[in-house]
């Protein structure tokens, strides 16, 4: 510490080029993600054949990668599935992708701690023996719940009103995604396209035929989907009788063409003499985002892989993609997510450094105590991209919420540190022999705060057990920061110190020279 106050010059500019050296080679380095993936113990598996694949075929498929699933992953505590037309009282079932072509699994593996394998590298078995049925239209395997925990998601929204040119757009991104390895699967938001029957009335044929278009198309729905005429009652309950066409006698175009619509005069017309039935294609929902349509390019980022790497490959994939003047794309997901927190953090950051600045000067009462004190938390943050870097752990949400904790820890060495000096200072003590016999004497309580702390947040930081991996980037930005901070502290805050002091004498000096010389 005396040779430091005595190379003032030497420390604080070697101190600088530290700092610099950090933002401008290892700030680069760090990866950033938005929550942690967590290992669960749970995947489903969302599977979609064509659209009007009969549901005998369906569960024939089912039952087939039911066995399957169970002889590849030995893991399994429990699979279950279900396929099938919700039912019209299901409510809960009618919310989900249902269909007689639809497959969802649901599948238990287990504690992390009883398995070799990680919940991501299963799922990349199952994956596998998803891409050997190049039948199924649609394959989606989350891992975990989704959302915080679950595989962080970059999605690429292509906004436009035309189904043709989104569709084209989205599948061209998609493939050069997949292509690109960043990440395991990339799903499309719109689904398949169903086949349907529209009827196009002719309102000079209703009008001929005393119908109008409600009375005409009431009667196409009961037939069609059928309408409850009574109730059967037994024992307490009650079932509707819904009455409607058998399947032979609404299958085809020409079944409907000939259905029966009845007058107020009693006399029957068929379909095809009231409007015309064609076969189309039609989305099953259309999407839209502030007012547009827009269709989603989903893609999960890989087991191992940074949010924020998918994000580069993405960016350079839409540049690299040209994309007509009527559409727009945008990046969106756990990305726009991620810098929505990470915006509301920082501005927080900012928040809590100006009140500590202000909570220390109004105890120190003075501006120039606190001033030197806050030197330590440029050197916490140069702690935290060294850990980062060394461990390679990505910056998240609870990354930042540790940055958070770190500002209100280190400043506590330097308040330590210099309320001592001052407290020599005022014995009449010379600055810099303050300032040495200060930081020899608080040197042992500042490791032991420091090592506690840190020893504190060591288990945090290397934890392998069940949810460790939403703490462990907190407890390493913590234990990194304070570490890397303390070391720093013992040397600059003195140097700083005794600079702004002795620099106050001088200005003092040379104000009472003046006051002299006028006298």
């Amino acid at each position: 510490i005396r040779w430091c106050v005595g190379h003032r010059t030497i420390v604080v500019c070697s101190a600088l080029v530290i700092f610099a050296a950090t933002i401008v080679f290892l700030y680069p380095q760090v990866k950033t993600e938005y929550f942690p993936k967590s290992d669960e113990g749970r995947i489903t598996v969302e599977l979609e054949l064509p659209a009007g694949t009969g549901q005998s075929v369906t569960r024939s498929v089912a039952h087939e990668l039911y066995a399957q699933f169970n002889e590849a992953v030995p893991e399994i505590v429990n699979c279950s599935y279900s396929l099938g037309q919700a039912d019209s009282e299901n409510a809960w079932a009618a919310m989900r992708n249902n269909g007689t072509h639809v497959i969802s699994y649901n599948i238990n593996i287990g504690s992390m701690e009883k398995r070799d394998r990680s919940s991501a590298q299963i799922a990349d078995v199952i994956r596998g023996i998803l891409n050997g049925y190049p039948e199924f239209k649609k394959i989606k395997v989350t891992e975990g719940g989704g959302g915080m925990g679950g595989a962080s998601t970059v999605d690429v929204e292509v906004y436009g009103y035309d189904f043709e040119a989104t569709d084209l757009l989205a599948r061209k991104i998609q493939a050069k995604m997949l292509e690109d390895g960043g990440c395991s699967q990339v799903l499309l938001s719109r689904d398949e396209y169903i086949p349907e029957y529209q009827v196009d009335f002719d309102r000079t044929k209703l009008a001929v035929n005393g119908l109008n278009s409600t009375t005409a198309a009431a009667y196409l729905s009961a037939a069609m989907n059928g309408s409850t005429q009574s109730f059967y009652r037994e024992d307490g309950d009650e079932y509707d009788i819904r009455v409607r066409y058998a399947p032979e006698f609404r299958t085809s175009l020409e079944d409907i063409e000939n259905i029966l619509v009845y007058n107020n005069m009693g006399s029957a017309v068929r379909i095809k003499d009231l409007g015309t039935v064609i076969e189309a294609q039609m989305p099953p929902s259309i999407e839209r985002k502030n007012r547009e349509r827009v269709i989603t390019v989903s893609g999960i980022v890989a087991d191992g892989i940074a949010l924020s790497d998918v994000v580069e490959m993405t960016e350079r994939t839409l540049e690299e993609t040209e994309i007509p003047s009527e559409l727009r794309v945008r990046i969106g997901g756990s990305y726009e997510d991620q810098q929505e927190t990470f915006g509301d953090l920082i501005m927080l950051l900012v928040m809590i450094v100006i009140l500590v600045y202000i909570v220390m000067a109004s105890q120190f009462e003075s501006f120039m105590s606190p001033f030197v004190i806050m030197f330590s938390i440029p050197f916490a943050f140069v702690g935290v991209f060294v850990g980062l870097v060394v461990t390679g752990t990505p910056l998240g949400v609870m990354g930042l919420i540790g940055v958070l904790i770190l500002m209100g820890i280190v400043v506590k060495n330097g308040i330590v540190l210099i309320d001592y000096t001052i407290l020599m200072r005022e014995r009449g003590i010379d600055v810099v022999e303050a300032t040495v016999i200060a930081a020899k004497s608080r040197l042992r309580p500042i490791l032991m705060t420091t090592l506690t702390t840190v020893l504190g947040m060591i288990p945090m930081a290397v934890g392998r057990g069940e949810g460790s991996e939403m703490w462990r980037s907190l407890g390493m930005v913590v234990a990194w920061g304070l570490s890397i901070s303390t070391l720093v502290t013992l040397v600059i805050i003195p140097t700083v110190y005794v600079s702004t002091a002795s620099w106050q004498e001088r200005r003092a000096q040379r104000k009472a020279a003046r006051k002299a010389a006028k006298a």
